[in-house]
């Protein structure tokens, strides 16, 4: 959201009219003051009831800036925000994201398998702006934490609150993916996308991972199965959401490339091998293919006009400073 201004000459002609009467009051012949004490010869000297030099001053200030205000709102002052619709409907995206604390190993050039996956996920979403995209985690359970939306703003702040261990010690890999089956049952989008994002074996839930892929592959969608990091001892940190406390250590990355193949191969999908950075860049590009291009789009102008609120306090200020002089400064006279 930004501020504009229908009619910024006005404001041009504002400065130049202050710059004038600026000149015009600092050059002007002055007049000779004197002082003129009031009162009877050797009585006492009269003493103001009210600091009238500050309020005449006060006064002043109010008026100079209910002049201000009013050549901002010649100016036609508003609040302008752009909004875009999507004409063509994008496609339907679940990403299925590993959150076991092995996903908080560092072996990803120095940064942790988890945040390389959820930074490329905001990249993914920026760049494909008509999708409706939808995150499920999984750990010990599983759980769809976000629905298809293509409110990007929404979507990446629960993106950046999904945490390490959030549900729990565990993979729960047929539980996530038959999530996401459910859900996409009954879409129309022309393209339906899951991605699995992981770096172990299932572990956990009531689902096994072969029959959540053949699930996948029943709702029509296009399965990704990409699997992060390798096998080996490997560093890890992260800090347990339940405790706050922080863990570090080193354990044995039980990373099975062949577990999730058979995975994507139920599923009729395609599985991708992620032990870097760069490689699970590549992947999520190969994942965009050939529509990477966003659907028609038409972008609306919305104004919000600023002119009445810049008037009503124009009245105020104005109304003030006549208020000290009439019943304050009055009693002077």
């Amino acid at each position: 959201m930004t501020v504009s201004f229908e009619h910024p000459q006005f404001l041009f002609i504002g400065l130049l009219a202050i710059l004038i009467l600026y000149v015009w009051f600092r050059f002007k012949n002055k007049h000779f003051v004197f002082n003129v004490p009031l009162g009877p010869p050797g009585g006492a000297v009269f003493r103001s009831p009210v600091p009238a030099q500050l309020l005449l001053r006060f006064t002043r200030l109010l008026e100079g800036l209910a002049f201000l205000l009013f050549l901002l709102a010649l100016a036609g002052p508003a609040y302008v925000q752009y909004r875009t619709v999507w004409l063509d409907r994008g496609a339907d995206v679940f990403f299925v994201i590993d959150c076991s604390p092995s996903m908080s190993a560092l072996d990803m050039e120095g940064q942790s398998r988890f945040a390389v996956a959820k930074k490329l996920v905001a990249r993914f979403a920026r760049l494909r702006p008509s999708d409706a995209i939808a995150l499920v985690a999984i750990g010990a359970d599983a759980a769809l934490i976000m629905p298809p939306t293509v409110d990007r703003k929404v979507f990446n702040e629960r993106l950046a609150l999904l945490s390490i261990a959030e549900l729990g010690d565990g993979t729960a890999i047929g539980t996530g993916l038959a999530i996401a089956a459910v859900h996409l049952r009954n879409s129309r989008a022309q393209r339906k996308l899951v991605v699995l994002l992981t770096d172990g074996e299932n572990n956990a839930g009531a689902v096994h991972p072969l029959t959540g892929a053949s699930l996948i592959r029943e709702s029509g969608a296009e399965l990704w199965v990409v699997g992060i990091g390798s096998a080996g001892e490997v560093p890890l940190d992260y800090v347990d959401p339940q405790t706050g406390q922080r863990k570090t250590g080193v354990f044995e990355s039980r990373y099975d490339p062949e577990a999730l193949r058979s995975i994507a191969l139920a599923g009729g999908g395609t599985f991708a091998v992620a032990a870097s950075t760069g490689a699970l860049e590549e992947t999520f590009n190969r994942m965009s293919g050939a529509d990477m291009a966003p659907g028609r789009s038409r972008t609306y102008r919305l104004t919000q006009s600023l002119t009445g609120t810049l008037l009503y306090l124009v009245i105020g200020f104005i109304g003030l400073a006549r208020l000290i002089r009439w019943f304050v400064m009055g009693a002077l006279v």
